[in-house]
C-alpha cells in the first residue's frame, strides 16, 4: 500500500518551498561566485523539469540528489585557485613518484608516465581513450537502469557513496592542490596558476578517431591542479561494487573492463601518477565502507530514512 503522506504533490508546500529556496541559493552562488554559463542554465532547467513533471521524476531526482550535489561542487572547483593560497604540489610529487615507482630506462631513472611518452601504441591509445570518457556516462547509465528496475535504494546508496568519495577528493583538491604529470613534463617546476587543462596523451585518441573529443573537453576543464587523488580511479571501483550488488554479470563485466582500462589509461595518458591512482582507490574503498556500515545501516540518519520511504512510495510493499 502507498502511504498518503509519501505522495508529495508538485504543488505541495514542501516541494515548492524546497524548490524556490534551493533555486535562489543556486543562482546566488552561480551568479556572484562561480559564474553563469550554458552548463548552469541546462542543469537548472533539467532539475526544474524533474521537480514538476511527475511523482516518478521527483523520486528520480531524490534518488540522484547526491549526484546533483556533486555536480554543483565539481563545477565550483574552477574558482578554487583564484582564492586558494595553499602552495601547489608539482616537482615534489614527481620526485615521490620517482622514488616509489621509478626504474632505469636507457640509462636514466624515469617514472612510468615518462616511459609512456616515448612508448605508445595505437591499441593502448584506443583502449585508454574509449574507456576514460566513461567515468561519468557509465555511472549515470547504471543509475538509470537500476532505478527503472526498481532498485531505488541501491541507486541512492550508489550515488551517496559516489558523493562521499568525491568529498574526499574535494578535500584533497583544496588542501593538497597537485599538478598532473603532463604539467610537470611540460612546464617543469614552474607554477602557472592560470594554466589551462590539457588532453595530454588522450589527444592521441582524438587523432586516432578524427574527433577532438578530449581536446574539446579539457579546454573546458575546471581544475588543472586537481590530480590528487584521482577520482577517475575511485568512480569505476564504486561502480563495480554496486553493479555486483545489482547482480547483473554483463554490466559487472563491462564495468570491470572499464575499471582496468581507466586505471591504466590514467597513467598511460599522463593524467595521473600511480600515487594519485592509489589514493583515489583508497577514497573509493573508504566511501564504500562508510556508506555500507554507517550511512545506511548502523547510524541511519533521519534524512536517509525519509529519502528511502519517498523514492519507494509507489512500489508495492
Amino acid at each position: 500500500m502507498m502511504s498518503p503522506h509519501n505522495t508529495i504533490d508538485r504543488k505541495s508546500k514542501t516541494w515548492l518551498t524546497a524548490y524556490f529556496v534551493l533555486s535562489i541559493l543556486f543562482w546566488l552562488w552561480s551568479g556572484f561566485v562561480v559564474g553563469v554559463g550554458i552548463t548552469e542554465v541546462a542543469f537548472f532547467i533539467l532539475v526544474t523539469i524533474l521537480v514538476f513533471a511527475s511523482q516518478n521524476t521527483r523520486q528520480f531526482l531524490v534518488a540522484f540528489l547526491p549526484l546533483c550535489i556533486y555536480l554543483i561542487g565539481y563545477n565550483s572547483l574552477k574558482i578554487l585557485h583564484k582564492f586558494s593560497t595553499i602552495p601547489i604540489h608539482n616537482e615534489d610529487l614527481y620526485e615521490m613518484e620517482l622514488t616509489l615507482f621509478g626504474f632505469m630506462y636507457n640509462g636514466k631513472l624515469i617514472i612510468p608516465c615518462e616511459y609512456f611518452v616515448e612508448n605508445t601504441h595505437a591499441i593502448f591509445d584506443f583502449i585508454s581513450g574509449a574507456f576514460y570518457i566513461t567515468w561519468m556516462p557509465f555511472p549515470i547509465i547504471f543509475g538509470v537502469i537500476a532505478f527503472l528496475a526498481g532498485k531505488r535504494v541501491l541507486v541512492f546508496n550508489f550515488w551517496t557513496c559516489f558523493l562521499i568519495a568525491n568529498l574526499f577528493g574535494f578535500i584533497g583538491y583544496i588542501f593538497y592542490p597537485a599538478a598532473p604529470p603532463w604539467y610537470f613534463l611540460t612546464h617543469g617546476a614552474e607554477i602557472i596558476k592560470d594554466a589551462s587543462c590539457n588532453a595530454a596523451g588522450l589527444a592521441r585518441f582524438d587523432h586516432l578517431v578524427g574527433i577532438p573529443l578530449y581536446e574539446g573537453m579539457y579546454s573546458q576543464g575546471t581544475d588543472t591542479f586537481g590530480a590528487m587523488p584521482s577520482m577517475h580511479a575511485a568512480f569505476p571501483l564504486i561502480l563495480v561494487y554496486y553493479s555486483i550488488k545489482f547482480k547483473n554479470k554483463w554490466l559487472t563485466g563491462l564495468f570491470f573492463i572499464s575499471l582496468l582500462s581507466i586505471w591504466f589509461g590514467a597513467v598511460y595518458s599522463n593524467h595521473h601518477y600511480i600515487i594519485d591512482v592509489i589514493i583515489g582507490i583508497l577514497c573509493g574503498i573508504i566511501a564504500i565502507i562508510l556508506t555500507e556500515t554507517m550511512v545506511n545501516r548502523t547510524f541511519m540518519p533521519a534524512w536517509y530514512e525519509k529519502a528511502m520511504v519517498y523514492i519507494q512510495s509507489t512500489q508495492k510493499k
